[in-house]
């Protein structure tokens, strides 16, 4: 009888089932912590005014079109000649929120689609690195990445180089089931949608495919990323636009990789700049044949199934440099004397794929917790020591500072708010890179980062109706 009501009240399977939901508990709450906590650090990254607090140049242009326009005429709408879906999805509510409120929502907004890109990494490299530390340290970059805080950190507009890494592991770490290939579809899709550059990531389907046991099901994510690149594709056709910013230099794009990916990788770029002028070329020379031995010493000892992942991601990771850069203009990168870290936003695929690459060697190691962990304690020191360099933010100016200023200006009759500044850059145009929003008599105009130089219009501001703020 005993025996009996013990089976009754404690059925097969009910320690395991308990032992699941807790485990299933505990990764629940450590996802949220984790997201949480990157999104925090990415909103309170460097020095001066916070991110949450000043609203970035082409943020700006979103929030304009937002309060202007409906969602699917902003979604079909190029930026810059091609299509920014997410930043646009994350953009629209922003003209339904209380304007003070405009700079922590897209800030926070594009921080928190970063730390879920994260997890997104996290779960998928699970599929190809051993290491829980490999793992991790590959995830954690996605939100820590040292060089990512100069100019992309918290902004829309720049999510499209995180969608862009997100799409490479989903694609080279291909999901077996139907269920998690419409998944990895989905984000391939909006990677594509919000930047036709994704398509230089398309390679690390080819390993993915390969090392997939069911290979029909694993096409299913690159079918649907090569159809959204062909809707891209006849977008910037018909807008036909050119945005190069300068002309290109085909010699000067190896050097730029060797300076702002290969050299700032070992430095950080918070030496980046003194390191390159007091050494000139001889630092980048010196860099690529450090970085080329080790990874000729690593690919030799790796196994013959994980030769193909570095392999792509290296070349993804060049690619990703010389073509972006290559589109946009070679003017700048290499000046000496009067070194910048503009442009960094091009070199944060490129050095999140060399790190990849670099990961999936140090897993194969025997000693792969000992070299993850060093690896790891370096780019925290880093990290740390890129943390209070300025950024494109930190000259502010403060959102909330200047939307209560021109709350007070509108408190004036229609036509008495003073002279208003025009942003060149607000409105977009078939067949214009962008077009100004001119201020209305009721109207009033915010700045936005990078201030403007004084005496001269903005080439970014948001432009404010006076009956939102009143």
């Amino acid at each position: 009888m005993g025996h009996a009501t013990l089976t009754a009240t404690n059925k097969p399977g009910d320690g395991l089932t308990r032992a699941t939901g807790t485990r299933r508990r505990g990764l629940i709450a450590a996802v949220a912590g984790w997201v949480l906590a990157a999104t925090w650090l990415q909103l309170v990254r460097g020095p001066g005014q916070r991110a949450y607090d000043v609203m970035w140049a082409e943020d700006s242009t979103f929030l304009n079109q937002a309060m202007r326009h409906g969602l699917w005429h902003n979604l079909t709408t190029p930026h810059a000649g091609y299509l920014q879906v997410v930043a646009r999805l994350l953009a629209q509510p922003a003209a339904h929120l209380p304007l003070e409120w405009a700079a922590a929502w897209l800030a926070a907004s594009a921080a928190i689609v970063v730390a879920l890109i994260s997890v997104l990494v996290w779960f998928a490299s699970g599929r190809l690195l051993r290491s829980r530390w490999a793992r991790g340290l590959v995830a954690a970059l996605v939100p820590l990445l040292p060089q990512a805080g100069f100019e992309i950190n918290a902004a829309v507009n720049d999510l499209h180089w995180y969608l862009a890494f997100a799409a490479f592991w989903v694609l080279l770490a291909a999901p077996r089931s139907v269920r998690g290939q419409a998944g990895a579809a989905a984000v391939c899709v909006l990677a594509a949608l919000s930047d036709p550059l994704t398509a230089l990531v398309l390679p690390a389907a080819l390993v993915g495919v390969l090392r997939a046991p069911r290979k029909r099901i694993a096409l299913i994510a690159p079918a649907a990323m090569l159809v959204a690149l062909a809707v891209q594709g006849w977008v910037h056709l018909a807008w036909a636009t050119d945005y190069r910013a300068s002309t290109t230099d085909l010699t000067d794009l190896p050097v730029i990789y060797g300076l702002r990916v290969v050299l700032s990788a070992l430095t950080g770029d918070h030496l980046l700049g003194p390191v390159y002028q007091s050494f000139g070329l001889l630092a980048v020379i010196f860099a690529v044949l450090v970085a080329a031995a080790g990874l000729a010493v690593l690919i030799r000892l790796a196994t013959p199934t994980v030769r193909p992942v570095v392999a792509v991601s290296l070349v993804s990771s060049i690619a990703y440099l010389v073509v972006a850069v290559g589109l946009r203009g070679t003017a700048d990168f290499l000046d000496r004397e009067d070194f910048s870290l503009g442009g960094s936003r091009y070199t944060v695929v490129p050095l999140l794929l060399l790190w990849t690459a670099i990961i999936v060697l140090l897993d194969q190691l025997r000693t792969r917790t000992f070299a993850v962990g060093i690896t790891a304690a370096f780019l925290a020191v880093q990290l740390l020591s890129d943390w209070a360099a300025p950024t494109v933010r930190s000259n502010g100016p403060s959102w909330r500072s200047g939307v209560r200023t021109a709350a007070e200006e509108c408190k004036k009759p229609a036509g008495q708010h003073g002279s208003q500044a025009t942003p060149l850059v607000a409105e977009e145009a078939p067949g214009a890179a962008a077009i100004p929003i001119v201020p209305g008599p009721d109207d009033v105009t915010v700045l936005v980062a990078p201030q403007p130089v004084p005496g001269q219009q903005p080439l970014f501001a948001v432009v404010i109706d006076c009956t939102d703020l009143r």
